[in-house]
C-alpha cells in the first residue's frame, strides 16, 4: 500500500494513518526509555534472553541485565529459592534445581553504563576446628577499560553458578 507523499491532492485512507499513528506511539515509548538511560524493551528482551539456555550442560549463567537494582548475594538450596533467585533476574527458571546441586549468585546491582560484569572465581568450603563450616564464595567485577567506548544505558550485572548442596553458611568475598 502507498501512502501518498506530501499533499497529492488525496488523503491518505484510513489503515495508512492507524499505521503511521502507531509507528509515532512505539517511538514515543523508545524515546522515553533512550532519554532515561534505558534500551528499548525489544532489546532488553533480547539481553535477557541471552543467558537461558537450560541446565542441560550449563553449570553457570551470566548477564549484563537483571532486576537486582542494589548488590545481592544469594544462595538457593530449595525450588522456592531457586525460582526467586531467577525472578531477580527476570526470567523463568531454566528447569528444576537438582536435589544434590545449589546455586550461588552475585547481583552487582545498577550500572549506568555498559561494560560491567561479574564472575564467580572460586568456591571452597573452609573447615576450622570449634566453629561450622562455611563456603568462602570468591568473585571479581569487571569494569569498562577507562576512555573506552561504552553504550549510556542502566545495566546490572549477575552471575549464577551451580556447586554440589551444602548446608554451609556462605561468604562472599571480592577479590581484585
Amino acid at each position: 500500500m502507498r501512502v501518498p507523499l506530501r499533499n497529492e491532492g488525496r488523503r491518505a485512507p484510513l489503515p495508512a494513518l492507524c499505521l503511521l499513528l502507531t509507528g509515532s506511539l512505539t517511538g514515543c515509548a523508545s524515546a522515553t526509555n533512550w532519554l532515561a538511560g534505558e534500551p528499548p524493551p525489544a532489546v532488553m528482551a533480547e539481553m535477557r534472553d541471552i543467558a537461558s539456555p537450560g541446565l542441560v550442560g550449563r553449570g553457570s549463567w551470566t548477564g549484563a541485565v537483571s532486576n537486582a537494582q542494589s548488590a545481592g548475594f544469594l544462595v538457593a538450596r530449595t525450588e522456592a529459592e531457586w525460582r526467586a533467585l531467577w525472578d531477580l533476574v527476570g526470567q523463568p527458571a531454566p528447569a528444576k534445581l537438582p536435589d544434590r546441586l545449589m546455586a550461588l549468585a552475585v547481583f552487582l546491582g545498577t550500572r549506568t553504563t555498559t561494560g560491567y560484569g561479574v564472575e564467580i572465581v572460586d568456591v571452597r568450603l573452609e573447615r576450622r576446628p570449634g566453629q561450622r563450616d562455611r563456603l568462602l564464595v570468591r568473585y571479581r567485577e569487571t569494569e569498562p577499560p577507562p576512555g573506552g567506548a561504552r553504550a549510556q544505558m542502566l545495566t546490572s550485572p549477575y552471575t549464577i553458578v551451580m556447586v554440589d548442596r551444602s548446608e554451609a553458611a556462605a561468604r562472599y568475598s571480592r577479590v581484585p
